[in-house]
């Protein structure tokens, strides 16, 4: 299997749940933070065209795709790496390391229910995380020092983030190198997924999502 795909020029990496998750440890170990980003097709379709939002990208250590339309997308047929996506395998061990260890989480977000609902969903994966401190901050708050200040002053194991596109990639791109925290999470996909799972309005958007995601993958290709 490739470690590598390749979608509107952007290269996400391609590992299994448990080699993901290998490299999550070798994070967690490390002096700095490392940056994880499981990235969906509505934020690759949004970003297709946007230069400084894929330069931002480069500061992401570990890009994984989180939908199996992105593996189909680029030609991937190993059934393990489909299944993975589809149990949402990578999230749930990521989960559990974190209630297993007892790693400090601080919850990022740019509104409070958007807080509340990534709280929630977190808790259908795996409850017991703890959370010893959250912050609201949005692209026009300009309190980015502050919610720096705010992280390290709790020294999380881990940030989780539900930032939306573009704003998490530019935060990450421009805090990295001071935020006092080992592993950096953006799982703002699973705000998206509930809403999804929820609403037969939301099912329908995203059979929409799915087919216009291929044609645009499909145009690129020919091109």
């Amino acid at each position: 299997m490739e470690e590598k795909i390749n979608v509107f020029d952007i290269e996400l990496n391609l590992l299994t749940a448990k080699k993901a998750m290998r490299q999550v440890m070798r994070y967690m170990g490390g002096e700095s933070v490392s940056t994880i980003e499981l990235i969906p097709m509505e934020v690759l379709l949004k970003g297709q065209d946007d230069a400084e939002w894929k330069q931002s990208l480069q500061s992401v250590d570990l890009l994984l795709p989180s939908e199996r339309e992105i593996l189909e997308s680029a030609e991937v047929t190993d059934q393990n790496a489909i299944q993975d996506l589809e149990n949402n395998t990578f999230v749930r061990l990521f989960f559990r390391y974190l209630v297993k260890n007892k790693k400090k989480v601080f919850l990022l977000t740019e509104d409070e229910k958007a807080g509340r609902l990534l709280k929630e969903r977190i808790e259908t994966y795996r409850k017991g995380i703890q959370f010893v401190g959250e912050a609201v901050i949005s692209a026009q708050s300009g309190s980015k020092e502050a919610v720096i200040n705010m992280i390290n002053g709790v020294e999380p194991d881990c940030i989780l983030s539900g930032l939306s596109y573009p704003w998490q990639e530019k935060f990450i791109a421009e805090s990295k190198a001071l935020l006092n925290a080992r592993v950096w999470f953006g799982c703002s996909f699973l705000l998206n997924q509930q809403k999804k799972e929820e609403k037969a309005s939301g099912k329908f958007k995203y059979f929409i999502l799915k087919r216009l995601f291929r044609y645009q993958v499909g145009k690129t290709q020919k091109g």
